[in-house]
């Protein structure tokens, strides 16, 4: 479990976020969505230690982050993997040698143990016999796929997302939001997302966490966002005109 405690940040004289405190639980999909510039990413990297914050505390397991030493944080680091929102694979790597990558960077493993690994990870995302391959040899959504496999090969914990969906079609969209769904529960994660994927949002939302103006608006699940009269959360969930005809038809 990761705790955001009562977090303040702010860049010179912009305040980015006030006060904010969210409990990210273990084994749940938690999802963060707020409009861009609302302070989703600031609390992403505040988590993982890439911005200080000002006032709070970030606590994984009910362990400070701001008072570990570099030891420490480094081994929570370890215990973290990411899914960038472009995969941001390597381009003059193989399928194979990103997944590997994290494994070389904190694993002990020898050769054959991280082929090994790099295999069960790529079989888990469905992409097995593609290890030779280039990224750009790949479609978005395998490359996406790819990103799954690299996050997951060194056992993490901790599994950040951030726009898992971003350019990819809606089909593919859903592959992605199953395989994040199906991992977080098997392998028991502290998943967060960050989405502005509202399809995301209504159909693995365990946890949905709405930052508006840099404070903590909002929180339900995927049934909840549905059904609240949250005037924010409403005007963000139904910003397209067609979604808004639906919502007014369902209270007819």
């Amino acid at each position: 479990m990761i705790e955001v405690v009562n977090i303040s940040k702010s860049f010179g004289d912009k305040q980015v976020l006030k006060n904010v405190s969210i409990p990210f639980e273990q084994g749940k999909k938690n999802l963060l969505i707020g409009a861009s510039g609302s302070g989703k990413t600031t609390i992403a990297k505040c988590i993982v230690g890439l911005h200080q914050p000002d006032e709070g505390d970030i606590l994984f397991e009910g362990n400070s982050l701001l008072k570990m030493d570099f030891e420490q944080k480094r081994d929570i680091r370890k215990q973290i993997g990411f899914l960038f929102q472009g995969s941001a694979l390597f381009d003059s790597m193989t399928v194979q040698e990103n997944v590997i990558f994290p494994l070389r960077m904190f694993s002990k493993m020898t050769e054959e143990e991280m082929v090994d690994r790099a295999n069960f990870c790529l079989k888990r995302v469905n992409l097995e016999n593609t290890n030779k391959l280039f990224p750009s040899e790949l479609s978005g959504g395998m490359m996406k796929r790819v990103g799954i496999a690299r996050a997951i090969s060194a056992h993490p914990k901790y599994l950040f997302c951030d726009e898992p969906n971003s350019g990819l079609d809606p089909q593919t969209s859903i592959v992605i939001d199953e395989l994040i769904s199906e991992i977080t529960e098997e392998f028991n994660t502290t998943t967060i997302v960050i989405t502005h994927d509202m399809n995301s949002v209504v159909e693995i939302g365990d946890n949905i966490f709405f930052i508006y103006k840099g404070n903590m608006w909002w929180t339900g699940d995927r049934h909840e966002i549905l059904e609240t009269d949250n005037k924010e959360v409403v005007d963000f969930v139904y910003a397209s005109k067609f979604l808004k005809a639906i919502r007014n038809n369902s209270k007819i």
